[in-house]
């Protein structure tokens, strides 16, 4: 193996290359969930409903899927909050588009059937949270009160 980078290495015009092929493979951004596919980081369940998935992104590109916000909330409270990680929640307005968890708006309450029982849902700003608080009921909630509870 040394003998094999050794040669690479050799021709001046390879390492460049071989550094900015490594550049672009270590991508540092979330990637959508797979439905069906993936399995929740937290509870190992198949991530299925598209209202309620969650994503984790380290600040060292490791990306975690979590089948319900409840999950992440969870996976946080073991393993501790950092503020170099990327935390993020599906839209419950726009199932599968994953909004900032951070500056999302949450409501919690019985009528939202969210897989972990946790009837958690997130919003991407204060108004959508308050349109659906008045159809489904519910306590809105921050991230920082979210994280406390």
């Amino acid at each position: 193996m040394y003998i094999m980078i050794q040669t690479i290495f050799k021709n001046r015009f390879s390492a460049p290359l071989i550094l900015l092929i490594l550049c672009f493979a270590c991508s540092n951004e979330m990637r959508p969930i797979e439905y069906g596919k993936d399995n929740c980081e937290q509870c190992r369940m198949t991530v299925m409903n598209p209202k309620f998935g969650a994503g984790l992104l380290t600040s060292k590109g490791k990306v975690f899927a979590f089948d319900a916000g409840e999950c992440l909330v969870r996976y946080v409270k073991a393993n501790g909050y950092n503020e170099k990680d990327q935390y993020f929640m599906s839209d419950y307005t726009n199932p599968g588009t994953l909004i900032d968890a951070t500056k999302s708006t949450y409501l919690h309450g019985d009528s939202i059937q969210s897989p972990m029982g946790g009837n958690l849902a997130s919003f991407k700003d204060l108004k959508s949270a308050m349109v659906a608080q008045n159809s489904l009921g519910g306590q809105i909630l921050s991230w920082e009160e979210l994280i406390k509870k």
